[in-house]
C-alpha cells in the first residue's frame, strides 16, 4: 500500500463530491484519503466498506444476519427490540453477551404471580 497524499482542507472541500464518488466506486479497495493542515494528517476519509472492515462491523453484521436467517427458517420474526439490539451489536455499542441476556429476559417465561391470601 502506498502512502497516500495529504490533502489540505481546501482541497478536500473543493473535491469532496469527486472523492466520495471515488471511494464508493472503489469500495473496500479504496485508498484512504488523508486530510490535514500544513500537510500533516489530521483526519481520514474511507469508503464505508473499508470503515466497516476496520471496525469489525462486517463480521458482526454477518452474525446478526445469520441469526435473523435462522429465525426466518423457523418461521419466526424478530421483535423491534431485537432488531434494535442487533443494530447496536453491529455498531459495536452492545456486546453479544448483553444482546443474549436481553433476548433471554424478553422471552423467558414469567413466573406466576401469587396474590397474598
Amino acid at each position: 500500500m502506498r502512502v497516500p497524499a495529504i490533502l489540505t482542507v481546501s482541497e478536500a472541500r473543493s473535491g469532496l463530491s469527486r472523492i466520495l464518488t471515488e471511494l464508493a466506486e472503489a469500495g473496500p479497495q479504496a485508498e484512504p484519503v488523508l486530510i490535514g493542515a500544513h500537510r500533516k494528517a489530521q483526519g481520514v476519509l474511507l469508503s464505508i466498506e473499508a470503515y466497516e472492515n476496520l471496525t469489525g462491523r462486517v463480521s458482526r453484521r454477518e452474525a446478526a444476519e445469520s441469526a435473523t436467517g435462522s429465525l426466518d427458517a423457523e418461521g419466526l420474526r424478530p421483535t423491534s427490540a431485537s432488531d434494535q439490539d442487533a443494530e447496536a451489536y453491529v455498531r459495536g455499542t452492545l456486546s453479544a453477551e448483553e444482546m443474549a441476556t436481553r433476548a433471554l429476559a424478553r422471552h423467558r417465561p414469567k413466573p406466576p404471580h401469587h396474590e397474598a391470601g
